[in-house]
C-alpha cells in the first residue's frame, strides 16, 4: 500500500526578499521600463518580477533584448530621448562584461544609467566560481560610480544612492552588482546611506559677471554649446540667451537640436565634419564660450584657442582647464547660469559679425551635386523634409552618422540618439528601441550604414516581438565607409579590410559596386523571411527616393529600407587630423 506524503504550504514570509526590495525601491523611483536579459544570477529578481506581473502590482515593464550589450544600448536611448534614468540589467560573468560597451559609451557622453548585474554568491567571490567576474573592478574607470552589494540591508541605500549619482550633477552611467544570495535573503533591517559625495561648488555671480561681460564687449563671440545643455533641459533658455546676447551658437555633436536649424544664430555642429559656419566662425572668433562641453580633440582641432579668449561653463570641475586653458571659468549647472544671465537684463550686439553669419549660413547643410544615382545626403534630406524635421533621429557610427547630423533639420532637443565620445558601432538599432519605449508618440527613424547595423542585428528580433514601428534606413554603400575615408587620404587609396563583399579570392581594390559585389553582400531584403512582422524595401536611384520614404513612413509595421548609396561618396567638409580649422576641406 502507497503511503501518502501530506507537505505543509510553505508559509508566507514576513520580510520581503532582496529581490522584493529591489523593485519596491526602482518603482518608488518611478523606474517605468528595464531593458536586460535573463541568466542564473539574476533568476531570483526575474522570479520576483514575474509574480507581481502575475499579481497585477506595480513594477517596471521588463524588456527582453536578445543580447546584453543591446540591452545596455536600448537603455541609453530611453535614457537620452526621456531625460530620465535608464536601466538595464545583466546576468553575472559574460552578461556584465557584454554591458561594458554601453556602459563606456554611456560614460563618454554623460548618460544617466543605471546597470543592474547579477554576482554570484557572497561566498563564492573569489574561488574563480562560475561566471564570476569582478564587474567592479572591470567597470571602475568607465562609470560615474559602482557598488558591489553583499548585505542585503545595504540594498537599498545603495540602489537608491545610484539613481540619484546617474541623474544629479553631471550624468552618467552607476553599475550596481548583487551577489544572489543576496537577491535571496530576507530583509529584516536596512543599513542607513553613507553620505560619501562631494557637495554642488556655490554659484560664483562675479565669476559669471565678467563672463557675460566678456560676452557683451568681444566683437565676434561664439557660443559652443555642448551636450550638458541637454542634460540641464537648458535648450530654451540658450536660444534666449543667444537672441539677448546676438551671439551665434555652435552645438556639438551631442547637442544637435538644442537650437532649433532655422534660428539665425544656429550655427550647426563644429569640428572634423562641421558646417561650414561653424567651423568659419570658431576660426575667426575672439571669443569662445564653452557651455557644457568637453574640449573634444575633433572640435578642439590644432591652434582652436590661438589669438582667442576662451571662457568655460561647466557643472563638473574636473573639465575646467583640463584640455584647453581658459581665461575665464565658472562652475555651475547650464540652468543656473542662464537663469542668472538672463535674470540679469544684460543685453548686448554684433551687428557686423552677425551680418557674416547670415551669409555664411548659406552653406549650412554643405551644398551637393544631385545625381541620378542615390547621394546619401539626399536620402537624409529627404527623410528630414517628409518626417518635418520633428522625428526621433538615431544612428550607428560611420559616414551615415556624420551625414545625418549635417542635413538632418533638427527641431528640438532629445531628438538627436547616437554615440557620440566612444564612437559605437551597433549602437544604432539597440538605441532606437529605448528611444522608443521613453517616447512612443513620435516616430523614430533609424539612420545605419551597412556596418554597424549587422553588428547588433539580433535586435530586430526585439523589434519585432515588441512590435515596434521603427523605419531602418541603411545608408548601403558595402563598405566600412569612414575607414575607407582615412585609407584614402593616409594610404593612396589602397583598402584593406573596409570592403564589405570582398572575399578571399578577390584580389580587386576598388571603389565601383559592380554585380558581382552586390552577389557577395546580405540580401537585407531577405530580413522579411527570417523576422515574421517585419518588412522590406530597396531604393537605388534618386527617382525612387521620395515615393519610397513616404512609403515607408507610412507603415504601421517595423521596416529596413535598404537604399544603395554612392561607394566612393566622401563626407565633407572634412578638418584631417592635426590641422586647424583654416585647413578644412570643402571639395
Amino acid at each position: 500500500m502507497k503511503r501518502r506524503i501530506t507537505m505543509n504550504a510553505p508559509e508566507t514570509p514576513t520580510h520581503p526578499t532582496g529581490a522584493a526590495l529591489l523593485f519596491d525601491v526602482l518603482t518608488d523611483l518611478g523606474v517605468e521600463v528595464i531593458f536586460g536579459h535573463t541568466g542564473g544570477a539574476v533568476i531570483p529578481l526575474h522570479v520576483e518580477l514575474n509574480k507581481r506581473m502575475r499579481r497585477g502590482e506595480p513594477c517596471p515593464r521588463f524588456i527582453m533584448c536578445r543580447q546584453e550589450g543591446g540591452a545596455g544600448h536600448a537603455a541609453e536611448g530611453y535614457a537620452r530621448v526621456s531625460g530620465r534614468v535608464g536601466v538595464a540589467l545583466a546576468t553575472s560573468g559574460p552578461g556584465s562584461t557584454n554591458l561594458t560597451t554601453p556602459i563606456a559609451d554611456a560614460y563618454k557622453d554623460s548618460i544617466p544609467t543605471l546597470f543592474i548585474t547579477g554576482q554570484v554568491p557572497s561566498r563564492a567571490i573569489g574561488t574563480d566560481a562560475f561566471q564570476e567576474v569582478d564587474t567592479v573592478g572591470l567597470t571602475r574607470h568607465i562609470s560615474k560610480h559602482n557598488y558591489l552589494v553583499k548585505d542585503v540591508r545595504d540594498l537599498e541605500w545603495v540602489l537608491r544612492e545610484a539613481y540619484a549619482l546617474a541623474i544629479h550633477g553631471r550624468p552618467g552611467p552607476v553599475v550596481v552588482d548583487i551577489c544572489k544570495d543576496v537577491q535571496l535573503a530576507q530583509v529584516t533591517e536596512t543599513n542607513p546611506p553613507r553620505r560619501r559625495h562631494r557637495e554642488p561648488v556655490p554659484f560664483d555671480a562675479a565669476q559669471a559677471d565678467a563672463i557675460l561681460a566678456a560676452l557683451a564687449t568681444a566683437q565676434r563671440p561664439v557660443i559652443k554649446a555642448g551636450g550638458g545643455i541637454i542634460h540641464a533641459e537648458a535648450a530654451a533658455a540658450l536660444c534666449r540667451f543667444a537672441e539677448r546676447f546676438d551671439v551665434p551658437v555652435t552645438t556639438t555633436f551631442n547637442a544637435l537640436g538644442a537650437v532649433p536649424f532655422a534660428d539665425p544664430h544656429n550655427l550647426g555642429m563644429p569640428g572634423m565634419h562641421g558646417t561650414i559656419p561653424a567651423n568659419y566662425a570658431l576660426r575667426d572668433a575672439d571669443l569662445i564660450l564653452t557651455l557644457g562641453g568637453r574640449f573634444d580633440d575633433r572640435v578642439a582641432v590644432s591652434g582652436f584657442a590661438k589669438g582667442k579668449r576662451i571662457a568655460q561653463v561647466d557643472i563638473d570641475p574636473s573639465e575646467i582647464d583640463k584640455t584647453v586653458p581658459t581665461d575665464l571659468h565658472l562652475v555651475a549647472g547650464l540652468d543656473a547660469f542662464l537663469d542668472y544671465a538672463l535674470g540679469t537684463g544684460r543685453t548686448a550686439s554684433h551687428p557686423d559679425w552677425m551680418v557674416l553669419i547670415q551669409q555664411w549660413r548659406t552653406q549650412m547643410p554643405m551644398p551637393y551635386l544631385p545625381m541620378p544615382n542615390l547621394k546619401p545626403q539626399a536620402v537624409v534630406e529627404a527623410i528630414s523634409e517628409l518626417t518635418g524635421g520633428n522625428a526621433t533621429l538615431v544612428t550607428g557610427v560611420g559616414q551615415h552618422q556624420m551625414w545625418a547630423a549635417q542635413y538632418y533639420r533638427f527641431q528640438r532637443p532629445r531628438q538627436w540618439v547616437s554615440s557620440g565620445g566612444l564612437g559605437t558601432m551597433g549602437f544604432g538599432l539597440p538605441a532606437a528601441i529605448g528611444a522608443w519605449f521613453a517616447d512612443p508618440t513620435r516616430p523614430v527613424v533609424l539612420i545605419d550604414g551597412d556596418g554597424s547595423f549587422q553588428m547588433n542585428i539580433q535586435e530586430l528580433g526585439t523589434v519585432v516581438a515588441q512590435q515596434i514601428p521603427l523605419k531602418i534606413f541603411v545608408l548601403n554603400n558595402n563598405y566600412l565607409g569612414m575607414v575607407r575615408q582615412w585609407e584614402d587620404m593616409m594610404d593612396d587609396g589602397h583598402h584593406y579590410e573596409t570592403c564589405l563583399s570582398r572575399n578571399v579570392d578577390c584580389d580587386r581594390d576598388c571603389t565601383e559596386m559592380d554585380e558581382d559585389c552586390r552577389r557577395q553582400i546580405p540580401n537585407l531584403l531577405g530580413l522579411k523571411h527570417v523576422y515574421p512582422r517585419l518588412k522590406t524595401l530597396r531604393i537605388t536611384t534618386a527617382a525612387e527616393l521620395h515615393e519610397g520614404i513616404a512609403l515607408a513612413l507610412a507603415d504601421a509595421h517595423p521596416m529596413v529600407v535598404d537604399c544603395w548609396v554612392d561607394k566612393a561618396e566622401n563626407v565633407l567638409p572634412m578638418v584631417r587630423p592635426g590641422h586647424g580649422l583654416d585647413q578644412m576641406i570643402e571639395s
